[in-house]
């Protein structure tokens, strides 16, 4: 599992690479990034999700799947008591960037290459749990403004939206025509590329001297990287989920780097957007070296 994880961890910063030289030279603008952030978050990703229900309907397979979802609550909700404890009330967007993973653009890549489509389907309780959580505690952390918290924006997103029609295809066992799954499969297959280059993108534009000069950057890091990723992997395992690749796809999302809307969130709610997207850059870069070891140690704990 190590050589494996650490295998598509390479193949996933080649990519970055790619998107960091296209921005570099000015093949992609600032405009074009956006727009394809744009339709991997509105589409490809939630296509990913809606792929991952491809199966035959199986009662156990949905009950793991909720144990997923509730797993993913009780993780985030212990990561926002750890965030509260360790950082000053002010600093919200090193509080944001602790509590919420990049499960999508970095955990579902990594979950396809270790344990495929199945593992997405799980993945996909994990991030509506995620998205939840982001548009209701986590835009009232950044803007400060409980109003912040709408009920539309919880319901209504993209990730939520992909995960509650894959959900509803599978539970009802609506026959869907071959060609539009081959269709939604193939959009599916953007997700990595796509999310890699945007994340290339990030590193980009960002000035990386600037990204590694903040001391409690590296305290942030140390918080979403390593020390809440373990305390999940003991929640996880306390919990009588009881499979293997339930508990691995946990494992993933629960220590990728801090989340894309760490930076986006910050522009959209006047905190700190710069600062939020050093935040992303650097755990995304230091993520090579620690996500490799936790899933080793999870794969040993779990296996």
């Amino acid at each position: 599992m190590l050589s494996i994880v650490f295998q598509q961890m390479l193949t996933m910063f080649a990519l970055m690479f790619f998107g960091f030289v296209l921005v570099k030279a000015k093949v992609i603008t600032s405009e074009g990034t956006r727009q394809i952030s744009t339709i991997l978050s509105l589409f490809v990703m939630p296509a990913t999700m809606i792929t991952s229900f491809n199966a035959a309907f199986d009662a156990h397979r949905l009950k793991l799947l909720f144990w997923a979802t509730f797993a993913g609550f009780l993780t985030i909700f212990t990561r926002i008591f750890i965030a509260r404890l360790l950082h000053k009330k002010d600093d919200r967007i090193d509080q944001y960037a602790t509590i919420f993973p990049n499960a999508g653009f970095v955990g579902i890549p990594l979950v396809l290459a270790t344990v495929g489509y199945e593992g997405v389907f799980f993945m996909s309780g994990y991030i509506m749990a995620n998205n939840v959580t982001q548009w209701t505690y986590g835009q009232y952390l950044i803007s400060g403004d409980k109003e912040a918290m709408t009920l539309r924006q919880t319901l209504l997103n993209p990730g939520m939206i992909g995960a509650v029609i894959g959900l509803a295809i599978y539970v009802t066992r609506l026959p869907v025509p071959d060609f539009l799954w081959n269709a939604t499969n193939s959009l599916a297959g953007l997700n990595t590329p796509l999310a890699m280059v945007i994340l290339g993108s990030y590193i980009a534009n960002s000035n990386l001297l600037e990204v590694f000069a903040f001391p409690k950057a590296y305290w942030t890091s140390l918080l979403r990287l390593v020390v809440t990723a373990f305390v999940s992997i003991f929640i996880i395992y306390l919990l009588p989920i009881d499979n293997y690749v339930v508990e691995i796809v946990l494992t993933i999302a629960s220590c990728a780097p801090a989340a894309t809307n760490t930076a986006i969130l910050g522009r959209l709610f006047g905190g700190d957007y710069e600062y939020g997207a050093r935040l992303v850059v650097l755990t995304t870069l230091l993520s090579i070296l620690t996500i490799p070891l936790i899933v080793e140690f999870a794969q040993t704990l779990f296996g």
